[in-house]
């Protein structure tokens, strides 16, 4: 009996030892599987305070940067520029010179209307065209008027801008100004664009593109002259109303039938110059169902807030003014 109460007591302590030495290795796996758990989740936090202090960084230096593109550039800086680089997809660099920020605030900004200038034909003194006339400028006075303009830090707002500011949604810096030349005339095209691409400033040629619009657009194709509607076929003679212009003539879908031709040889519909000045409130009608932005007349007037987008003045150019005398049409 004492032998067998001595087995049980073994076989009991055996038994405790085993229970004892399981527990122990739970413990133990207990506590690795803990251990790993906090590893992991002290990785991750490190992992994700170092990616926000990154992204932080990253935000902090773009925000930076970008505010001193915006501060520093000047038109200088739009001048020195190589006409041969590279341009970002969609833009140009006309797009390059009107990015000399839009400066005007409350405190200052154009309150005297916008000079939307009307010129028409470039001709050289060495070589003066047999119907020289009042329409024409002289290329090297040209030259004096834009060399002013790039010297005084001129804005050239877009046609966008420009609807914004006679709608009264957008306010303009004090020197703003618009450059048009109505025609698309080879001596214009010749002598003119050259000038503009020399100081890079935008300006608007009006095209009348039944006279050989296209090879015009093709071969004076360029990064400042942008080519603009003057009509297709209506600039000739048909209509009673101003100077006889056939567009006040023609019918609703005649007119936009002609309009949206010249948009696609031009390659843009952006604004559009009446044949002569001569509308009606058809006629602007169809030019507002054909899609463009601004239109403007031959009115001799600078615009103001308030105006027709559709129907705006501009400031006539003419043959022998003075640099001064173009200062003071748009000052």
């Amino acid at each position: 009996m004492e032998e067998r109460g001595q087995k049980n007591t073994r076989r009991r302590q055996q038994e405790r030892r085993r229970r004892n030495a399981a527990r122990r290795r739970r413990r133990r796996r207990m506590r690795i599987v803990v251990l790993c758990i906090l590893l992991a989740v002290v990785i991750l936090l490190v992992a994700g305070i170092t990616a926000a202090v990154r992204a932080f960084l990253k935000s902090g230096d773009e925000k930076d940067g970008g505010k001193t593109a915006a501060k520093d550039i000047t038109i200088e800086d739009v001048q020195e520029k190589d006409s041969d680089d590279d341009i970002s997809s969609g833009g140009t660099q006309a797009d390059d010179a009107r990015a000399l920020k839009n400066t005007a605030t409350e405190e200052h900004h154009k309150t005297n209307g916008l000079a939307i200038c009307m010129f028409h034909y470039v001709y050289d003194e060495a070589d003066p065209p047999d119907d020289l006339n009042n329409n024409y400028i002289e290329v090297h006075a040209l030259e004096e008027e834009i060399e002013y303009l790039v010297e005084n830090d001129y804005y050239f707002p877009t046609w966008e801008e420009v609807r914004q500011y006679v709608e009264g949604d957008l306010l303009l810096p004090e020197k703003s100004v618009v450059l048009t030349f109505d025609d698309g005339a080879k001596s214009f095209l010749d002598l003119g664009i050259p000038v503009f691409e020399k100081y890079k400033v935008p300006a608007t040629s009006f095209l009348i593109t039944s006279n050989d619009g296209e090879n015009k657009v093709k071969e004076y194709q360029n990064d400042y002259v942008t080519f603009q509607s003057h009509s297709d076929n209506m600039h000739r003679a048909g209509g009673n109303i101003g100077h006889g212009g056939i567009f006040t003539a023609m019918s609703h879908d005649d007119a936009v039938a002609d309009l949206e031709k010249s948009i696609e040889i031009c390659g843009h519909g952006d604004a559009f110059a009446y044949p002569y000045g001569d509308y009606t409130d058809e006629c602007r009608t169809a030019v507002q169902d054909a899609g463009f932005i601004c239109a403007v007349t031959t009115e001799n007037r600078r615009a103001e807030v308030g105006d027709d987008p559709l129907l705006l003045p501009r400031v006539r150019m003419s043959l022998g003014q003075s640099l001064d005398s173009f200062i003071a049409l748009v000052e």
